[in-house]
This record gives structure tokens, sequence and C-alpha cells, in this order.
């Protein structure tokens, strides 16, 4: 085991720090200040002074002092150096970062160049290649970063930390798993021709395949049930008849077409005469018809003009009699406001009874009070009566304006009616005349010119059959229509009968389609049932090392994988304290604490003990126990850095 302490180290114009000297003499001590006091910096100075980078492992990253404007402060060269001792021998590194100048040919001001790094083993300048192939005899870059920072092994990405702890232990063997497996016969057949890794990825690529050939099969299945013709309205049997019947009404068919090619010459003759006939009688009826119309028509239209007529003088009827009734509710109206009138002038002119002041038995006058009494009592009831007549007066006044604005309404109402009356009996005369007028004009269709021409083309068939003078090429060309119709009608059948053995091939298609889908779903179903074999084999070897790893630590378990919802594993790395997960819930001094107890068990693994900075320490009540020496780095009050030793490794 390769031992390696922290003697002393000083710092010179490195970032923040003018001058500081640490002389922990290979023990482990605390370092407290306030912040921005320097002690992050102490850290970033030792791993510079080694490597170049700072505590971030940033290489481009400059030391220099900076001024209160955060421009760099020329004329201050870095330089870190520290004695380190090695398996108990001593040594001094020293690192210095130097301004270089120059004045070019020409100017007055001189340049900066490129800073000089300055490296020295025990005061003896050493080239970069050979200061840093010194460093890495005395540990490796990364084995050093990894035991002298707790964050260290944190701030790796998951899949190197997991293969960081794969190395720590040896790897179990497949027949290790297998054994230790619930189906052990069923795996180690599945594992026969491949590793469990290449297995996986084979079934993987086996059933991704399957998925695509299972989830095209609906279209498949839907295109094929799309194809299936419609099923024809008639029975198959229905069917066989109508082919049947069809067959002798094409015999039929056959018979006038060579009859028509080889028999009386005078067929195209009668059987124009025939259809002109009909025509005839067609269109005469027609004609006859629509004169009908033509007079049921206007009987109808004066009908429906009767009607509104008689709705009109109803109209003008009601619009009189609302007329009166307004008429007479004004008569009534003014009457009673005329009396009101009148009563309201004799009650106003109506003066007090002076003799009502004189009692009526002895004839004296009466007391004073009384006599107030008396008056008030008259006047208040003669005011009372004349508020009355006032307010029926007011409303009899309204009456007549009512009545007044009914009547011009009513009156309105009855010129509108009777304008509608008048227009509604010219309308009506109108009607009458043009009824009268049509029902005059009919005459016998025979008499029309259609009728007379229709008579003329009847007579000169007529003539040609009377004369033998006739053709038949009408009456071929109807017979061959004819057939080709009965054969038209004999294909569609038998394109219905046809339509009944594709729906039996389409169905088969359908059938074997789902088929084939059931039996790609069971062969998934092993697949699955395989890719299920495979977790379990990982889930088992994962478990056993973790076993193995686990027992390397004393603080930290590790989480190596874990089940998503749809059952697969995944894999991880996930540090645990205690059940709490590293990277979600741990507080920052558990997270020291097993960064501390990640440290044990790497120099254990490495071979190399290192001092190990441990920053933000106030956190952590005890840090726990390392072989190595432990520089703590803590946050207090002191405007400046204070230095203690660590006896029992306590911070608070």
């Amino acid at each position: 085991m390769k031992t390696i302490k922290l003697i002393s180290i000083e710092y010179h114009n490195f970032k923040g720090i003018k001058d500081f000297k640490l002389t922990p003499d290979g023990e482990s001590i605390s370092v407290s200040g306030a912040n921005a006091t320097g002690k992050t910096t102490l850290f970033d100075g030792f791993t510079w002074l080694l490597f170049g980078k700072n505590s971030d492992e940033v290489k481009k990253f400059n030391p220099k002092p900076l001024g209160p404007d955060g421009a760099e402060q020329l004329g201050l060269d870095p330089e870190v150096s520290a004695v380190l001792e090695v398996d108990g021998q001593r040594v001094e590194l020293r690192r210095k970062s130097a301004e270089k100048w120059s004045t070019p040919r020409g100017q007055a001001e001189k340049v900066r160049k490129a800073d000089a790094t300055e490296l020295t083993i025990d005061d003896v300048p050493q080239k970069v290649k050979d200061f840093t192939a010194y460093i890495s005899s005395i540990v490796d870059e990364d084995s050093f970063k990894m035991i002298t920072n707790p964050f260290a092994f944190s701030n790796l990405k998951w899949t190197d930390r997991r293969q960081l702890l794969m190395d720590l232990v040896d790897d179990v063997s497949d027949d290790e798993v297998v054994k230790a497996t619930k189906n052990p016969d069923e795996l180690a057949k599945l594992l026969d021709q491949h590793s469990a890794k290449d297995m996986k990825q084979i079934i993987a690529g086996r059933r991704r395949k399957l998925k695509a050939e299972i989830d095209g099969l609906p279209a498949r299945i839907d295109e094929a049930t799309r194809a299936i013709p419609a099923v024809p309205s008639s029975s198959k049997t229905a069917l066989d008849t109508k082919l049947d019947g069809l067959k002798k009404t094409m015999g039929e068919a056959q018979q006038s077409l060579s009859l028509a090619s080889t028999g009386n010459m005078n067929l195209d003759a009668h059987a124009e005469k025939a259809r002109l006939q009909g025509e005839y009688g067609d269109a005469q009826m027609s004609y006859m018809q629509g004169n009908q119309l033509e007079l049921n028509g206007l009987s109808d239209d004066m009908n429906t003009m009767q009607r509104k007529l008689n709705t009109a003088r109803m109209t003008v009827d009601s619009a009189k009699i609302s007329l009166s009734q307004a008429k007479t509710a004004l008569e009534v109206a003014t009457a009673k406001h005329d009396e009101l009138t009148k009563r309201y002038v004799v009650l106003n002119n109506k003066n007090f009874d002076e003799s009502q002041l004189t009692c009526p038995t002895c004839g004296q006058e009466l007391q004073p009070d009384k006599q107030d009494n008396i008056r008030k009592h008259f006047n208040v009831e003669k005011s009372t009566k004349l508020e009355e007549i006032k307010a029926d007066g007011i409303q009899s006044a309204e009456d007549m304006d009512m009545a007044n604005s009914e009547i011009a309404s009513q009156q309105q109402a009855l010129e509108a009616a009777q304008a509608e009356l008048d227009q509604v009996q010219t309308r009506l005369d109108k009607i009458s005349n043009d009824y009268n007028q049509a029902k005059a004009s009919q005459v016998d269709f025979g008499q029309t010119t259609k009728g007379e021409n229709l008579q003329k083309q009847i007579d000169k068939q007529q003539q040609l059959i009377e004369t033998n003078s006739g053709d038949n090429s009408k009456a071929k060309s109807v017979a061959q229509a004819r057939v080709d119709e009965v054969q038209a009608d004999i294909d569609q059948v038998k394109t219905q009968l046809a339509s009944f053995n594709q729906i039996k091939q389409q169905e088969d298609r359908v059938k074997a389609l789902h088929a084939q889908e059931d039996e790609l779903k069971d062969t998934y179903a092993s697949l699955d049932k395989q890719s299920y074999l495979l977790d379990q084999y990982t889930r088992t070897r994962v478990t056993m090392l973790e076993g193995r790893i686990n027992k390397l630590f004393k603080l930290v378990n590790f989480k190596l994988f874990e089940v998503q919802k749809n059952g697969e594993i995944n894999e991880i790395c996930e540090a645990m304290v205690d059940g709490v997960p590293y990277s979600t819930d741990l507080n920052n001094a558990a997270k020291i604490n097993a960064g501390l107890d990640i440290i044990n068990t790497l120099s254990t693994r490495y071979q190399v003990i290192a001092p190990i900075f441990v920053d933000n320490a106030e956190s952590v009540n005890r840090l726990i126990d390392t072989d190595a020496q432990q520089i703590a780095l803590v946050v207090s009050d002191e405007k400046q850095l204070t230095v203690a030793q660590e006896t029992e490794k306590e911070v608070a």
C-alpha cells in the first residue's frame, strides 16, 4: 500500500491567496474561515501543483489573482510548492506560472506573451513531460482524484461509476447465476449457444420483427375483409332458378330474331303502326289531362281566392265593430268627463254655511273651538272630494285619449281591410274570366296539330302494310336488342353466382390471417417468457454482484438495477445510505461520509492512500475514519483562514 502524506504546502499569489502556508505535517487538520477566504482554493492549489488543473478538473482555469474589476493583476506570478511524504520519503514539488514579456523590434512598449510553467522536484527544474511522468509514478491522476475528493466518485457518469464498481470484484460465472435462479434448466438451455447479453439482443430483434408483423396483420385482415363481395340480395337457389328462366327467355328472344330475319317483310310497318297508335293514345290522354289540369288549377285558384275574399270580408266586419266599440267608449268617457267637470265646478263654488256655527236646539253660537273644528271638517271634506273628482276626471280624460287612439287605429285597420277586400275581389274576377275563356277554347285532340301529325303517320304505315312495301330492319334491331338485354341479365346472374365462390375464398383468407395472427402472438408470448427468464438471470447476476460489491463498503450500499413499470430491467448505479438515495434525498453530511467510505474502498483497490480534501465539512458532525490524512475545509466566522489539528476527526 503506497501512502502519500501532505507535510506542508505553500501558496503565493495563487487566485485569492497572496501568501499562505499550511503545515499539517502528515496529520489530519481542519482549515476554517468565512466564505470567500480561500478554503476551496487550498484544494485547487494542491491539484494545480500536481496536475495543472483545479479541483473540478478544469485545466483552462486562471490561477492568477484578480483585481476588484475582475482583471488579472499583472506582475504577480502564481506559485504553489509542497512537501509530500511518499512511503516515508519526502519530496518537494513546485509549480509556478511566470509572465513572459518581450519588446518587438520597432516598438517601445513590451508585449505579454504566453505565461511559462516552471516546475521543480527538490529544487531541480523539470520539463512538463518529466514532471508529469514523475507524478504519475507516484499516483495515477484518475486514481488520485477518486481517493482525494469525497465527491469525485459521485460526479462521474453513472455508467462510469457502475463500471468502476464492477471492476472491484470478480465477475460471477453464468453457471453460478443460472443455478441460483428459479428456472435453471430452461435458462441453461436458453444460454446454450449464446451469452445472456447476446441472447437478449437476439430476442429483442425477433420481438421487434414479430411486433411489426403482428401490428401489420389487422390492416391485412381488414383489407381481406373489405375484399369480401357483398352477399347478393337473392339466395343461390333463387339465382339458379332465375338463370333457368332467363335461358328460356333467351330462346324466345332468339326465335323472334330469327323470325324477323326470315319472315313477313312488313313487320316494321306493323310495329311502327302499333307504336304510333300507342303514342297517339298517350298523347290524347295527356292532352285531355292537361286541359283538365288547367281547368282544375284555375278552379282551385278561384276557390282559394273565394276563401280569401270571405276572410277579407270578415276582417272588414270585425274592423267596423271594433271602430263602433271605440266610438261608444269615447262617448261614455266624454259624458263621464263632462259630468265630473260639472260636479267639480259646483263643489268648488260651494261655500261654508255659517248657520252651522249656531246650535240648532238653543239657537246660540257654538264655542269658538267647536266652530273651528266644524269649519276645518268642511274644508277637509271639500278638499278630499275635489281631489277624488279631479282624479276621476284625469282618468276619464285618459280614457278619452285611449278611445280616440283606438278609433284612429281601427279606422286605419278598416281602410286596410277594405283595400285588401277590393284587391281580392279584383283577382277573383280575373281568375273567373280566365277559367271561362280556357273552358271555351278547348278542342278535340284530333283537331290539334300533334293529333293530326300522328294520324298522318299511322295512315302512312297502314298504306305500307296494304301495299306490302315495308321492311324488317327495325324488327331485327329490336329483336337483337332483346337478345342482348337478356344476355346481359344472364351475365349479371352468373356474376352474382360467382360472388358466392369469391365470398368463400375471401372468408377462408380472413380465417388464415387470423390463424397466422394467433400463431405469431403465441410465438411472441414465448419470446416474452424467454425475455423474462433473461431478466431473471440479470436480476440474479446483479444481485450477486451487488452483494459482493456492497461487502466492500461499511456505510454505502449500491443499487445496480431497477425494475421499470413495463417489467424490463434497467441498469443504474445509485449509492444508498440507510435506504436513502444519494442523488435525490441524501443530505450533504451523509454525502461526504458516503464519499469517504467510497475512498476507503478505492484506496484499497488502488493500493494508494493520499490526503483527502473535505470541502463544506462544517455540515458533518463527525467525519468517518479513513487511513488517509484528512484536510477538512470548514465554513466559520473567522475573517482569515485558521488551522487546527483534528485529533478525533470531529468537525462541528
